[in-house]
This record gives structure tokens, sequence and C-alpha cells, in this order.
């Protein structure tokens, strides 16, 4: 009887939690914009950090090493990502 009642248990929470897993995949978008309208003094810092990173990858990169050189911070170059 006790190890019935574990294996439900065990079997319960792997149930919840694909539930879980499956409502963020399936309604993922709906809830970061719903959570974009709930947090108040964040809303213009996405909205912000959203229209920076429009462009095509190579642009965006571009500007992320010019702001990365304004700051002197390390930069990585190609070559240390070549195997």
């Amino acid at each position: 009887m006790k190890k019935g009642s574990t294996i439900a248990k065990i079997i319960a929470a792997v149930v919840c939690v694909a539930g879980v897993v499956f409502l963020v995949a399936t309604y993922g978008d709906k809830l970061v914009a719903l959570a974009k309208k709930l947090l108040p003094g964040k809303k213009d810092e996405i909205i912000d950090a959203e229209e920076e990173t429009e462009g095509t990858e190579e642009e965006v990169v571009e500007e992320v090493a010019e702001e990365a050189a304004e700051e002197e911070a390390p930069v990585a170059e190609e070559v240390d990502f070549v195997g």
C-alpha cells in the first residue's frame, strides 16, 4: 500500500510538470506579453532593448562591439572561436 501511494505521488508530480511545460510552450508569448504589462517600471526598458536589437545579426554584433569598445570591455574576436 505504501509503494502504491508513493508511485501515485510521483506520477502526479510528473503530470503536473508536463502540464506546466505544455502551458509555457503553448502560451509562452502571451505570458511574456502579460508580464510586460504587469511590470510597471520595466516596460520602457524592455521596449528600448527590443528597439536597439532590431536589424540583421551582423548589425547587432557590430553595435554590441561598438558599445563594448566605448566601455573598454574585452571583446572576443572571431579567432577566439575557431578550433
